[in-house]
């Protein structure tokens, strides 16, 4: 059977988010002997290596074929901005998982496309009409029921998540302005760049010498990460971002999987009702905008 070229980017969306949860189960196990900032230092130094042999590969077959290999970047604060923002929500992200359930996390991160919604109205004076307000009401409502603040210890890790979706609310705004105009190299080189600069003070001062064992994690958390990414900008490709976005929530079923076979994290029944809640209003907004014509953004 041969898949129409919207199914393939959805598949490719689902793969890149399954690689996605790999990677974060990765840094999970990591995190158990070693810092967040040793980590994601030690896995973007793999994953630039990857991409820095794309990126010659990409201008060798170029010159050879007489193409011209797109090297030139055209929006150079906006894409620096982007990666050092990425880097950070990165780092807050993976500090996240090292200290709550990989479910957890998730669940709390999904709700990204709800601010960015509301940064929308704020910053770039879209119009939002009620249903699609009453969907982000909706979504809040289910954080609160996952993290019960006044019943429950507000951790760290909680912290962390929300740094990590606030920022890459921000990133979802700059890719707004700048991602029809750089290259996927360009783009993934950012991020990796970001990740550097934000683990690598941190890895001087808390360095812990890695085993081999380690050392082969720590590799196949950076093919993996870099990976996703071109896998995910693949899928973006091929099938519009209101057919991709949704495909993130398949990420919940691998960290439940994972969770419960690695690290006996069994799933509760308040995270799964607030999960749902806000699964159910970012697919409602998705559905509200197809319908309205606009392409949602994917964080």
């Amino acid at each position: 059977m041969i898949l129409s070229t919207h199914a393939r980017g959805m598949l490719y969306a689902v793969l890149a988010n399954l690689v996605f949860a790999g990677c974060d189960t990765v840094v999970k196990l990591l995190s158990t002997r070693h810092p967040v900032f040793q980590i994601i230092t030690m896995q973007a130094c793999v994953a630039s290596v990857v991409v820095l042999l794309i990126f010659m590969r990409g201008g060798y077959i170029a010159k050879r074929s007489g193409l011209v290999h797109d090297r030139h970047v055209r929006n150079p604060k906006l894409l620096a901005l982007r990666g050092l923002l990425a880097g950070i929500g990165s780092t807050a992200g993976l500090y996240a998982f090292s200290l709550l359930p990989l479910a957890d996390v998730y669940a709390i991160t999904f709700a990204s496309p709800l601010l960015v919604t509301m940064a929308s109205v704020i910053i770039l004076r879209e119009e939002v009409g009620i249903r699609r307000w009453a969907a982000v009401i909706a979504g809040l409502v289910g954080i609160l029921i996952m993290v019960r603040p006044g019943y429950a210890v507000v951790s760290m890790g909680h912290i962390a998540a929300f740094v990590s979706i606030f920022v890459s609310t921000a990133v979802v705004l700059i890719m707004r302005s700048i991602g029809a105009t750089e290259s996927r190299n360009m783009m993934v080189g950012a991020v990796l760049a970001g990740q550097l600069m934000a683990g690598i003070p941190g890895t001087f001062l808390w360095f812990s010498p890695p085993s081999a064992f380690d050392v082969g994690l720590v590799i196949l958390g950076g093919l993996l990460n870099v990976s996703a990414q071109f896998l995910f900008l693949e899928s973006l490709r091929l099938a519009p971002a209101s057919s991709v976005a949704p495909m993130q929530y398949t990420k919940l079923v691998w960290a439940l999987i994972v969770g419960a076979l690695l690290f006996g994290d069994l799933p509760t029944v308040h995270m799964l009702l607030g999960a749902a809640i806000v699964i159910g209003s970012v697919l409602y907004m998705f559905h509200r905008e197809r319908k309205r014509g606009v392409a949602p953004s994917v964080a």
